[in-house]
Protein backbone atom coordinates (compact mmCIF):
# COMPACT_ATOMS: atom_id res chain seq x y z
CA UNK A 1 0.00 0.00 0.00
CA UNK A 2 2.57 2.61 0.91
CA UNK A 3 4.66 1.78 -2.21
CA UNK A 4 1.64 1.71 -4.60
CA UNK A 5 -1.11 4.09 -3.16
CA UNK A 6 0.79 6.55 -1.00
CA UNK A 7 3.68 7.11 -3.58
CA UNK A 8 1.01 8.23 -5.63
CA UNK A 9 -0.24 10.94 -3.23
CA UNK A 10 3.21 11.92 -2.26
CA UNK A 11 4.51 12.86 -5.96
CA UNK A 12 4.42 16.71 -5.97
CA UNK A 13 1.91 17.48 -3.37
CA UNK A 14 2.14 21.26 -3.00
CA UNK A 15 1.00 21.71 -6.82
CA UNK A 16 -2.31 19.29 -6.19
CA UNK A 17 -3.05 19.91 -2.37
CA UNK A 18 -5.37 22.92 -3.04
CA UNK A 19 -7.67 20.68 -5.06
CA UNK A 20 -11.40 20.33 -4.77
CA UNK A 21 -13.40 18.61 -1.60
CA UNK A 22 -14.27 15.95 -4.10
CA UNK A 23 -11.03 14.74 -4.77
CA UNK A 24 -10.16 15.05 -1.69
CA UNK A 25 -13.18 12.61 -0.55
CA UNK A 26 -11.83 10.58 -3.52
CA UNK A 27 -8.29 10.56 -2.53
CA UNK A 28 -9.63 9.36 1.41
CA UNK A 29 -11.78 6.53 -0.06
CA UNK A 30 -8.99 5.26 -2.04
CA UNK A 31 -6.90 5.42 1.24
CA UNK A 32 -9.66 3.75 3.10
CA UNK A 33 -9.85 0.83 0.69
CA UNK A 34 -6.50 0.14 0.90
CA UNK A 35 -6.59 0.16 4.72
CA UNK A 36 -9.36 -2.15 4.79
CA UNK A 37 -7.39 -4.46 2.34
CA UNK A 38 -4.08 -4.50 4.15
CA UNK A 39 -5.75 -5.24 7.43
CA UNK A 40 -8.87 -7.22 6.35
CA UNK A 41 -11.06 -5.15 8.01
CA UNK A 42 -14.61 -3.99 6.55
CA UNK A 43 -16.38 -2.80 9.70
CA UNK A 44 -13.65 -0.30 11.51
CA UNK A 45 -14.22 3.56 10.72
CA UNK A 46 -12.00 5.26 8.73
CA UNK A 47 -10.28 7.42 11.69
CA UNK A 48 -9.98 3.71 13.19
CA UNK A 49 -7.89 2.37 10.58
CA UNK A 50 -5.43 5.58 10.62
CA UNK A 51 -4.59 4.67 14.13
CA UNK A 52 -4.04 1.05 13.65
CA UNK A 53 -2.02 1.75 10.90
CA UNK A 54 -0.29 4.47 12.92
CA UNK A 55 -0.70 7.30 9.40
CA UNK A 56 -2.16 10.21 8.88
CA UNK A 57 -5.02 11.55 6.47
CA UNK A 58 -3.21 12.61 2.78
CA UNK A 59 -4.10 16.06 3.43
CA UNK A 60 -2.38 16.25 6.84
CA UNK A 61 0.66 14.64 5.02
CA UNK A 62 0.72 17.25 2.55
CA UNK A 63 0.43 20.22 5.44
CA UNK A 64 3.51 19.01 6.96
CA UNK A 65 5.00 19.00 3.91
CA UNK A 66 3.93 22.60 2.80
CA UNK A 67 5.47 23.09 6.84
CA UNK A 68 8.72 21.33 5.77
CA UNK A 69 9.15 23.42 2.74
CA UNK A 70 8.59 26.68 4.84
CA UNK A 71 11.08 25.68 6.99
CA UNK A 72 13.64 25.16 4.49
CA UNK A 73 12.52 28.79 3.09
CA UNK A 74 13.37 29.93 6.70
CA UNK A 75 16.84 28.66 7.08
CA UNK A 76 17.63 29.30 3.41
CA UNK A 77 17.73 26.02 2.13
CA UNK A 78 14.82 26.04 -0.67
CA UNK A 79 15.02 25.53 -3.88
CA UNK A 80 14.38 29.26 -5.31
CA UNK A 81 11.67 28.45 -7.47
CA UNK A 82 9.99 27.91 -3.65
CA UNK A 83 11.65 30.46 -2.38
CA UNK A 84 10.17 33.60 -4.98
CA UNK A 85 6.87 32.35 -3.76
CA UNK A 86 6.91 33.51 -0.20
CA UNK A 87 8.46 36.55 0.55
CA UNK A 88 10.54 37.25 3.86
CA UNK A 89 10.14 39.98 5.84
CA UNK A 90 13.07 41.32 8.13
CA UNK A 91 11.50 42.92 11.15
CA UNK A 92 13.51 45.17 13.77
CA UNK A 93 11.50 44.39 16.38
CA UNK A 94 10.42 40.85 18.19
CA UNK A 95 7.19 40.26 18.06
CA UNK A 96 5.10 36.92 20.36
CA UNK A 97 6.27 34.87 17.16
CA UNK A 98 8.69 34.54 14.86
CA UNK A 99 6.78 34.46 11.41
CA UNK A 100 8.91 36.46 8.98
CA UNK A 101 6.89 35.65 5.59
CA UNK A 102 4.91 38.59 4.19
CA UNK A 103 0.81 38.09 3.87
CA UNK A 104 -0.35 39.19 0.15
CA UNK A 105 -3.03 41.58 0.00
CA UNK A 106 -5.84 39.33 -1.59
CA UNK A 107 -8.20 40.52 -4.16
CA UNK A 108 -10.28 36.99 -5.25
CA UNK A 109 -10.72 33.70 -3.30
CA UNK A 110 -8.95 31.49 -6.31
CA UNK A 111 -5.84 33.12 -6.53
CA UNK A 112 -5.98 34.55 -3.27
CA UNK A 113 -7.23 32.67 -0.30
CA UNK A 114 -6.77 29.01 -1.83
CA UNK A 115 -3.17 29.77 -2.50
CA UNK A 116 -0.15 28.51 -1.26
CA UNK A 117 1.27 32.20 -0.45
CA UNK A 118 -1.78 33.06 1.75
CA UNK A 119 -2.12 29.09 3.00
CA UNK A 120 1.36 28.94 4.39
CA UNK A 121 1.53 31.80 6.37
CA UNK A 122 -1.48 31.49 8.64
CA UNK A 123 -0.41 27.43 9.20
CA UNK A 124 3.28 28.09 9.99
CA UNK A 125 1.65 30.92 12.44
CA UNK A 126 -0.41 27.56 14.42
CA UNK A 127 2.67 25.80 14.30
CA UNK A 128 3.54 25.34 18.02
CA UNK A 129 7.55 26.71 18.88
CA UNK A 130 8.28 23.01 19.39
CA UNK A 131 8.40 21.98 15.81
CA UNK A 132 9.43 25.77 14.76
CA UNK A 133 12.41 25.42 17.35
CA UNK A 134 13.74 22.93 15.77
CA UNK A 135 17.99 22.77 15.12
CA UNK A 136 18.14 21.23 11.49
CA UNK A 137 16.11 19.80 8.82
CA UNK A 138 16.32 16.24 9.84
CA UNK A 139 15.10 16.89 13.31
CA UNK A 140 12.05 19.00 11.91
CA UNK A 141 10.88 16.41 10.27
CA UNK A 142 11.06 13.91 12.85
CA UNK A 143 9.02 16.32 14.58
CA UNK A 144 6.34 17.36 12.04
CA UNK A 145 5.20 13.70 11.73
CA UNK A 146 3.26 13.90 14.67
CA UNK A 147 1.83 17.39 14.59
CA UNK A 148 -1.86 17.38 13.74
CA UNK A 149 -3.22 20.62 12.36
CA UNK A 150 -6.70 20.57 14.05
CA UNK A 151 -7.90 24.23 12.60
CA UNK A 152 -6.58 24.32 9.10
CA UNK A 153 -8.00 27.42 7.62
CA UNK A 154 -7.80 26.01 3.79
CA UNK A 155 -11.33 25.13 1.93
CA UNK A 156 -11.05 21.59 2.37
CA UNK A 157 -11.18 21.73 6.02
CA UNK A 158 -13.90 24.52 6.56
CA UNK A 159 -17.01 23.22 7.89
CA UNK A 160 -19.79 24.75 5.77
CA UNK A 161 -23.57 25.24 7.55
CA UNK A 162 -26.53 24.72 5.31
CA UNK A 163 -29.26 27.10 6.74
CA UNK A 164 -32.82 25.44 6.10
CA UNK A 165 -34.77 27.78 8.61
CA UNK A 166 -37.08 27.94 5.53
CA UNK A 167 -38.61 24.95 5.87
Amino acid sequence: MNAFIKSHFSYCPLIWMLHSRKLNNRINKIHERSLRMVYRDYETQYNELLKIDNSQTIHQINLQKLMIEIFKIKNGIAPTIISNIFELVDLPYNLRTDLKIKSNNINTVFYGTESLSFLAPRLWNQLPNIYKNANSLEEFKLKIKDWQCDSCPCRLCKTYILDLGFI
